[in-house]
């Protein structure tokens, strides 16, 4: 029953997505929420459940065609290093491809196929985020409709913890408690209606961070209560979800944004930063205080060998497995296993490792030179002040959001495998290049409006 209600729902989402796409875009948010749940109360669990999501994002794609492809070309004359550097990435991707296959044989296609899906699916997603903004308010509705879907759906993460007993919550195909060993210390994960606790530690770090700029942003207006109140949820799920990869998401966004940000914060964002500030306080001191809570706030601290190490990925000890080649695409891809009826031959978690596992050296070497190019560029747009139709502050936000995603990446890539996780995190990185265009897309509009409202109308030709 479940999964046909959402079936229901995602051809209602299409038909919608085909008549407006860009407002088809906030319900891949909510579908993304939804299925997970669904696919929990849905008999064996099937992972098809949380790709269909990306059926609602295919319609979105074919509706606004015309437009990505216009903008396709204004990127590309824009940003020429970074296109070229994508075009060489997506070739690596080919030969990786074909690797895999060599890998798993032939008839085992689908493997490769669908790790290829996952690397490209941000690309476009990048493509269709810088087509999607034109307007800064259209960006700060997706940051409120995101924040209040995801407020809801963190409620099931303390219930799980309540041990309210639920076929929705928990992680999903799994029973019992998800524990985590560390030394001198069990720490028991949540997922909440999420599938993993590393999706549900990465929509509350996205909730936390969205809620702390939109508190800055509001100064001293009540909204600042509002929002501090939301990152304060945001952050005690942080926590509670047994990941310290969400609460360094956290850190990194602070310390980017307050990077490129600090030379312009006004007196009234200063209190709004203090206000955040004590709010956050008080949720880390609540769970210190209390002893069957504490151990949630005594393992979010890593060493810097632990850093290291993840940041590393495991790469040197994957190129003495497999070679400087890789194994091809679909070896280190989580869910691979369900096509292939056995586990995957990769066992990297972070990114690097990841990249190195399928691309080899020469598709780490490309990301790696890749990475100063689009970083440098980011940078410059950070430095744009306020023009009219765009602010510095949604620059510096949606920078601070998309250095946090690629540090969570190098944690964990494979939490990004997650079709909602891949699309939103490029969806951001192409904003993030949109806000370089807004003003002329504002004047461009203006344009376009004062024409039409000038155009005479056709005479009529008086009888005679």
């Amino acid at each position: 029953m479940a999964f046909a209600l959402y079936l229901l729902f995602l051809a209602a989402s299409c038909a919608y997505a085909w008549v407006d796409w860009r407002r088809g875009w906030f319900l891949v948010m909510v579908c993304g929420v939804i299925q997970d749940p669904v696919r929990k109360l849905s008999p064996n669990s099937p992972v098809v459940i949380s790709f269909a999501v990306v059926v609602v994002y295919a319609v979105i794609l074919f509706a606004a065609r015309n437009e990505m492809r216009a903008h396709a070309l204004e990127f590309t004359r824009r940003f020429r290093s970074v296109s070229t550097g994508i075009m060489v990435f997506l070739f690596l991707l080919l030969i990786a491809a074909v690797n895999g296959l060599v890998t798993y044989g032939i008839d085992k296609w689908q493997a490769p196929l669908v790790s290829l899906i996952t690397y490209v699916l941000p690309v476009v997603a990048a493509l269709l985020g810088y087509t999607w903004l034109h307007r800064e308010e259209t960006m700060l509705r997706w940051f409120r409709l995101y924040s209040a879907i995801t407020s809801i759906a963190l409620i099931g993460t303390v219930l799980e913890y309540l041990r309210v007993p639920s076929r929705i919550l928990g992680m999903v195909s799994f029973e019992g408690d998800y524990i985590r060993h560390l030394p001198g210390i069990q720490i028991r994960m949540l997922s909440g209606i999420y599938r993993s606790p590393d999706v549900m530690a990465w929509h509350a770090g996205m909730l936390t961070t969205i809620a702390a700029a939109m508190a800055l942003r509001a100064g001293l207006r009540r909204q600042m209560l509002i929002w501090s109140a939301v990152a304060g949820w945001g952050f005690f799920n942080c926590l509670i979800a047994g990941r310290r990869k969400a609460v360094y998401f956290v850190i990194i966004f602070v310390g980017v944004f307050l990077w490129r940000y600090l030379g312009r914060i006004k007196a009234s964002q200063v209190f709004a930063s203090v206000g955040l500030l004590i709010v956050l306080s008080a949720v880390v001191n609540q769970l210190s205080s209390d002893e069957a809570t504490s151990v949630y706030t005594r393992t979010a601290v890593a060493s810097k060998r632990e850093l290291s190490d993840r940041f590393e990925g495991g790469v040197m000890q994957t190129f003495r497995e497999v070679g400087y080649m890789g194994a091809g695409l679909g070896t280190a891809t989580q869910g691979v296993h369900h096509l292939l009826g056995k586990s995957g031959i990769g066992w990297q978690e972070g990114g690097m490792g990841k990249v190195a596992m399928e691309l080899g050296l020469p598709g780490l070497l490309a990301l790696l030179l890749m990475v100063p190019i689009i970083g440098r560029m980011l940078l410059l747009l950070t430095r744009i002040g306020d023009v009219e139709g765009s602010s510095q502050f949604i620059r510096v936000t949606l920078f601070a959001l998309v250095a946090a995603n690629a540090a969570g990446f190098i944690g964990s890539a494979q939490a990004y495998t997650d079709a909602v996780l891949g699309l939103t995190a490029g969806f951001l990185v192409g904003a993030l290049f949109a806000t370089a265009a807004l003003d002329e897309r504002l004047a461009a509009t203006k344009k376009a409006q004062t024409v039409e409202k000038a155009s005479p109308l056709t005479p009529i030709p008086s009888a005679v």
